[in-house]
């Protein structure tokens, strides 16, 4: 099962919903690599993040909860990067803040399918996150 379908289940078929997560996904995914390798189209990164969300339709319609939401996935990232390159303890941090995403992805369900709906799924959601603490201390730290 693919990352889309993963998205059409957790936010129960909402197009809305699932074009924009998949656009917030690739998105990080893109400036996860520029931030790593120096590699993406960073124009149309950068002008998704600073205008494009502002045209979906999920995006416009929730966006009092979403900016917030983002802000937060956006700051712990950032910080992510600088503490995944410090002691382990410090790995351990950067592994639990690159989740941030995930907590954004629990919002649109929590979004389309309300308290009971984001419970259900939200483990599910974070039970995605494929990265372990061991890899990403040894990507910055064995290399």
């Amino acid at each position: 099962m693919n990352i889309t379908d993963k998205f059409n289940e957790w936010f129960q078929g909402n197009q809305d919903a699932v074009f924009f997560a998949d656009k917030l996904w690739r998105a990080a995914q893109e400036w996860d690599d520029l931030e790593d390798e120096g590699r993406c189209n960073h124009n149309a990164l950068l002008s998704w993040m600073a205008f494009g969300k502002e045209y979906t339709p999920f995006f416009v319609a929730n966006q009092a909860i979403l900016r917030p939401a983002m802000l937060t996935m956006y700051l712990q990232w950032r910080c992510a990067n600088e503490l995944e390159q410090g002691t382990r303890a410090d790995v351990e941090k950067a592994f639990m803040l690159r989740a941030g995403i995930y907590t954004v992805f629990v919002l649109i369900a929590w979004i389309v399918g309300g308290d009971e709906w984001a419970a259900d799924v939200g483990i599910g959601i974070y039970q995605t996150y494929g990265e372990t603490v061991d890899s990403l201390y040894k990507e910055f730290n064995d290399a």
